[in-house]
């Protein structure tokens, strides 16, 4: 049930469907509705038909921040796929310096300010993923692991999926990074921000961190709904997340 989530799209390294995914009381998550990758930048032609093709997406959720986007900009060639914008900052120190000044030092950390610092723009995308007529929806992030993961890991949480099996779909990136990691650490970008330089521990998606985080987010919210209904997200909003995601 993991590996065979995994979508080929040709110039793209860590593209999976959620669906199939099971719940705590049996249902299971609608193939086709929602898929997670990284940056398409890479995607080539063959990748662009392979795209449309087997996701066929409506609408293109970006995570990115302006210079990524600035840097990369935008592939998708079909007009019929809108591009919504919601930047969050990665929020870790790539370097001493900044995490002498207060940037985090580890992925936890992270994950918890980004459902903080940037929970606005998680909040934008789970109300995007609420409304029917705007899927099939790809969301992405530069390399589909923290910020991606993090909005996957509220979503999933809302659904009612184990959060082992969270952290299992986290997982999965790892075996995929090898691209992603070598495409970071020879952009000119990230080489101007120190990513390109950064620490293994930056690019790891190791389960134990997903659950921690996990922990300590349901320790403070309860859970990813009562995060979410803090934030503003409506319970109608949230019956149709689940409504529109879920098999009966």
């Amino acid at each position: 049930m993991a590996r065979e989530r995994e979508l080929s799209i040709d110039g793209m390294a860590n593209v999976r469907d959620l669906g199939g995914l099971s719940t705590r009381d049996g249902k299971k998550v609608k193939r086709g509705v929602v898929v997670r990758s990284d940056n398409p930048k890479g995607m080539t032609e063959q990748g662009h038909i392979d795209l449309m093709a087997v996701v066929g997406p409506r609408t293109m959720i970006d995570l990115r921040i302006e210079v990524e986007v600035e840097h990369d900009g935008y592939v998708i060639k079909d007009d019929s796929v809108t591009v919504v914008n919601f930047p969050m900052l990665p929020l870790s120190g790539v370097t001493q310096e900044q995490i002498d000044a207060g940037a985090f030092d580890n992925l936890i950390d992270d994950y918890m300010g980004q459902i903080e610092i940037n929970g606005d723009s998680v909040l934008g995308a789970l109300r995007v993923i609420a409304s029917s007529d705007q899927h099939p929806i790809l969301y992405h992030c530069t390399a589909g692991k923290d910020r991606t993961g993090i909005v996957t890991a509220m979503l999933l949480d809302i659904l009612g999926v184990e959060h082992a099996t969270i952290a299992a779909d986290y997982h999965l990136t790892t075996e995929n990074m090898k691209p992603i990691i070598e495409r970071i650490r020879n952009a000119p970008v990230y080489k101007e921000n120190g990513l390109a330089y950064a620490p293994d521990w930056i690019f790891s998606s190791d389960p134990e961190t997903m659950l921690a985080f996990l922990e300590r987010m349901t320790a403070k919210y309860g859970s990813a709904e009562g995060w979410a209904l803090q934030r503003g997200l409506t319970q109608s909003e949230l019956d149709a997340i689940r409504e529109h995601l879920l098999e009966n």
